[in-house]
């Protein structure tokens, strides 16, 4: 029998985008699906939106806003589902995204990760993500036994569809954050799991750069990021240090980027920059073979310079594009010539 899917949507102010969303899930080839839709207390006509959808969806409204965090939460306790995919309420399905993720759906599965399509609002170019045809792909793996696997195992939710009973036996329910409250719970489930599959069909688009989304508000977030640092240096010290040096990666990696944003915002001083990283980077661990390129950097140039190469290249490529596109063409034409 096809394992019943929980799609878990919430829902806030987004009226311009809902229809789509809800229309993706409905209309899959795979029907085995319960769609339930969390009202975070909206102000705009998406309520209505999901009324017109009533008898096809389950509606619970939260008694206040919760943020989308809490919300999902309340959507996982009343799943029927034997597996839980969190959508975001402004993204949509392929129509046979279900129909492929079934077929590796089974009782030894904790979770699977697929790849998505990025359609930007502002300029309405879409990208397709890639991993790059990792060896893993398509096979059960963890943390453990291929601790790569994590480098392609991202924070966002959309991108993942999780056993429900595996959410439930490791208490794997996202935290308070209002935003940037699935990086902490991408690292919880990963060390958890025992079997992810890791899939290259890209099932889901995803709506970047649009205005009012909490990831155009994330520079304002940093205190959580600094959490997660705080949390991840803890649980790193018990880990074997391949895995180590895997999470630790990708936690330093997010907070050095989500730190560079809120500098370049004028959201955060420069000087409480170099004291987060400071305080919250092992620098032991940055000397260590296993880490990767950006972090390697960061310390190696003492911040600053780092920090300055990645202002001035940004401030270009937004103000200056087609003098950054001639600069990199042209870059690529002299290193060409260079390796004759």
């Amino acid at each position: 029998m096809k394992p019943l899917i929980s799609v878990v949507i919430p829902v806030y102010n987004v009226e311009k985008y809902l229809r789509q969303c809800l229309d993706s899930v409905i209309n899959q080839t795979y029907k085995n699906i319960e769609i339930i839709c969390v009202n975070d207390c909206s102000t705009d006509s998406s309520p209505e939106i999901l009324k017109e959808y009533a008898d096809k969806i389950t509606i619970i409204k939260n008694p206040k806003n919760l943020g989308l965090g809490l919300s999902r939460n309340e959507g996982i306790k009343i799943a029927n589902g034997e597996f839980i995919h969190c959508l975001d309420s402004d993204d949509w399905m392929e129509l046979n995204a279900y129909e492929i993720l079934s077929k590796y759906l089974d009782d030894t599965i904790d979770g699977i990760r697929f790849t998505n399509t990025s359609f930007d609002e502002t300029t309405g170019k879409s990208e397709a993500a890639s991993y790059f045809r990792y060896e893993f792909l398509y096979k059960k793996v963890n943390i453990y036994n291929t601790p790569e696997c994590f480098r392609i195992w991202n924070s966002s939710a959309w991108i993942k569809i999780l056993r429900k009973d595996f959410i439930l036996e490791n208490n794997l329910f996202y935290n308070d954050y209002r935003c940037l409250e699935d990086i902490e719970y991408a690292m919880r489930a990963a060390l958890k799991a025992k079997n992810l599959i890791f899939i290259e069909d890209s099932l889901l688009c995803y709506r970047a750069n649009r205005k009012g989304s909490l990831l155009t508000k994330k520079a304002h977030y940093i205190d959580n990021i600094v959490k997660d640092t705080k949390w991840a240096n803890q649980i790193a010290e018990a880990l074997p240090e391949n895995v180590r040096a895997e999470i630790l990666n990708y936690i330093y990696e997010l907070l050095i980027h989500n730190c560079l944003d809120s500098y370049y915002f004028k959201v955060l001083p420069f000087k409480k920059m170099q004291e987060i990283f400071i305080n919250y980077i092992d620098t032991s661990f940055i000397q260590n073979a296993y880490t990767h390129k950006l972090t390697e950097k960061v310390i190696a140039d003492k911040e600053i310079k780092f920090f300055l190469s990645y202002n001035i290249k940004r401030f270009l490529k937004e103000r200056f594009p087609l003098l950054t596109n001639n600069y990199l063409r042209m870059k690529k034409r002299l290193l060409k010539w260079m390796t004759k």
